[in-house]
């Protein structure tokens, strides 16, 4: 009898800031030999998802993500949509990826945004890699939102911070592996600008629509978020530090997941 092999896909979370954490944990998981077959990932997450999806090598990726500045994306426009223009943002993450097309990804990959009319997940897995990308990221109110096949997309968080079902329903992932960079945040409580509101805004809805989606996942990588804001990028080594702390607890139990499908 021939054992098919599992299909095993990551979901990588929103977080800002946080989703540094998301390069130590694809470090470790390619230590304990595991290949990933299919990446989901809603805004920072689908930034880094991207770059690993395009096979960039995690020291790369970290090297990028550590230079990274808010400033470079930070650019106050003018407009009725948003204080900053999602041009801005699509620019920031082309210079990182490249004029990338979903066909040229070395690994099958979703970036996952929302509609902002009616709040349904969009699940974007053709076209333009950077374009999915902005969309999946472009934080309401902060950035203006974009458009994709008739639709005005904004950041991912609000339908599904972790996707792990479109792991699942739009790249047929076996086995699911969802990597949460905000276990144990605390968001900021002030609403005093505009930023901290479209922030807050998004929080509400991700830690709702995570939390459902984590009952589908097999394996749950909670990376600890305590003391580390969603706009901290100073705090980029802790979270690669505890990232790979997350990583390395749960690998007993992947192994043993793995081991039972025959994979290792």
């Amino acid at each position: 009898m021939t054992i098919k092999k599992p299909r095993i896909g990551i979901a990588l979370s929103g977080g800002a800031a946080r989703c540094i954490a998301h390069i130590s944990v694809l470090e470790e998981l390619e230590k304990e030999g595991v290949v990933i077959d299919a990446i989901a990932g809603t805004s920072g997450g689908a930034f880094v998802g991207a770059l690993y999806a395009a096979g960039l090598n995690v020291h790369k990726i970290q090297e990028m993500a550590l230079r990274l500045s808010w400033r470079e994306m930070f650019k106050p426009v003018f407009s009725r949509q948003g204080l900053i223009s999602h041009k801005n943002l699509l620019r920031t993450i082309t210079r990182y990826i490249g004029h990338l097309d979903f066909k040229d990804l070395r690994i099958p990959f979703a970036a996952v945004a929302a509609d902002l009319r009616t709040g349904e997940k969009v699940v974007i897995t053709q076209g333009s890699v950077p374009e999915a990308v902005a969309a999946s990221c472009s934080l309401p109110v902060i950035f203006s939102p974009a458009s994709h096949s008739g639709r005005i997309l904004v950041d991912g968080g609000i339908a599904s911070n972790l996707p792990v079902l479109a792991l699942v329903e739009n790249l047929g992932a076996t086995i699911t592996i969802a990597v949460d960079v905000n276990d144990r945040a605390r968001e900021n409580s002030k609403l005093n600008n505009l930023f901290q509101i479209g922030v807050h805004t998004v929080s509400l809805f991700a830690k709702k629509n995570a939390a459902i989606e984590k009952k589908f996942a097999d394996i749950i990588i909670n990376v600890d978020a305590s003391g580390v804001s969603l706009i901290d990028l100073r705090k980029g080594g802790l979270m690669l530090k505890r990232g790979k702390a997350a990583a390395e607890k749960q690998a007993p139990v992947l192994m043993k997941l793995l081991k039972e499908f025959s994979y290792l």
